[in-house]
């Protein structure tokens, strides 16, 4: 009876072991040929995403995929052409994985949905905004003394201020809070509010340490938010759990590790935290772009004229063009969420999207 035991139980592990190494996410790179393409399929664990480079006719096209990780590799099984004058798209036949379809032109890389632009359409409207059905965020817009808080489920004022502010250049946001400082205040603050959009809900935080609007917002690390006062040269550390402000040395995250830096390239470069990013997004001549790492090109994705770059959010990228918000998807195209007029006049920190 206990040898049988002890068979099962050497079984059970044998098989957990097995589980672990089939289904745990590990790095590769392969070759392999459809046709007249090369392809080179990679996967990247710490990004958490595969990357596709494919070589035809002399041609390069990179494009990324942000889908879970599967033990299965050759995702790509075909690949159809379609050519029209100097324009070559590739559509893909994959497995498990979807990819979206990629072009290439006279402008370099493009995505296959690169002119469907979409029309805005009023569905609702709140406080002189115009709303389209919206996706599953939380929108945060600033109409000069409140934030309009929208989602599908609420729409609501959120106070801060007895006067109009025009510009709010201190601003930071992170998982579901905003921070705006007193700008009720002159030159100096020492108080901050903090906007809880799970809640919506606005609590204030006093500080016992002046900090010149002359700073700028780090990035954070768990609920700590970290600024920098370009007037004294001081770090600074907001605890949000204690309500409290602390003195630092001067040192930023880069990529998970913390690196000390002087007060002349805070000065001089204004550097900010870092994070490991699955794509780069970026915004360039008024048009948008995504690259993957290291990647040699860029691959334009809509020929919209784009004012401000929102948020990127995976493969979902929002912006402003004119006075609309949109949001963009290589599969989906676009999409029309929001209109405001103050967008044709005022576009930055405008804007501010939470799950």
């Amino acid at each position: 009876m206990k040898k049988h035991v002890v068979l099962i139980i050497c079984l059970i592990i044998l098989f957990v072991i097995f589980i672990f190494f089939y289904l745990r996410k590990v790095n590769y790179e392969l070759e392999y040929e459809i046709d007249d393409f090369k392809i080179i399929e990679k996967y990247d664990k710490d990004k958490s995403s595969y990357y596709f480079t494919i070589t035809y006719d002399n041609q390069v096209f990179e494009l990324a995929s942000l889908e879970d990780y599967t033990n299965k590799r050759k995702l790509i099984e075909n690949i159809n052409i379609t050519e029209n004058e100097d324009n070559i798209c590739l559509d893909f036949e994959t497995n498990v994985i979807p990819l979206y379809s990629i072009c290439a032109g006279d402008q370099g890389l493009y995505t296959a949905n690169i002119d469907n632009q979409a029309d805005f359409t009023t569905t609702d409207s709140y406080e002189n905004i115009n709303i389209n059905k919206l996706d599953d965020k939380t929108y945060l817009l600033w109409n000069y003394h409140d934030f309009i808080y929208l989602n599908n489920n609420t729409q609501e004022k959120l106070t801060l201020f007895s006067k109009d502010i025009y510009n709010l250049s201190l601003i930071y946001d992170f998982d579901n809070y905003l921070i705006v400082p007193d700008y009720e205040q002159n030159y100096l603050f020492n108080k901050i509010f903090v906007i809880d959009t799970n809640r919506a809900k606005i609590d204030t935080i006093e500080l016992r340490f002046d900090v010149y609007f002359d700073s700028y917002f780090l990035g954070n690390d768990a609920k700590d938010v970290y600024i920098y006062d370009l007037r004294e040269n001081q770090e600074f550390y907001i605890d949000l759990n204690k309500e409290e402000i602390y003195t630092t040395k001067n040192q930023i995250l880069v990529n998970g590790e913390w690196e000390s830096i002087s007060n002349q390239t805070f000065q001089n470069e204004r550097p900010v935290f870092t994070k490991i990013e699955p794509i780069e997004i970026n915004l360039k001549d008024n048009h948008l772009y995504m690259q993957i790492p290291d990647g040699e090109t860029e691959v334009l994705l809509t020929n919209r004229e784009v004012s401000e770059l929102v948020k990127v959010d995976g493969l979902n990228i929002y912006y402003i063009s004119g006075d609309v918000l949109y949001k963009y998807n290589p599969f989906d195209g676009e999409t029309a969420l929001i209109k405001y007029s103050e967008w044709n006049f005022n576009h930055q920190n405008m804007v501010f999207i939470f799950d």
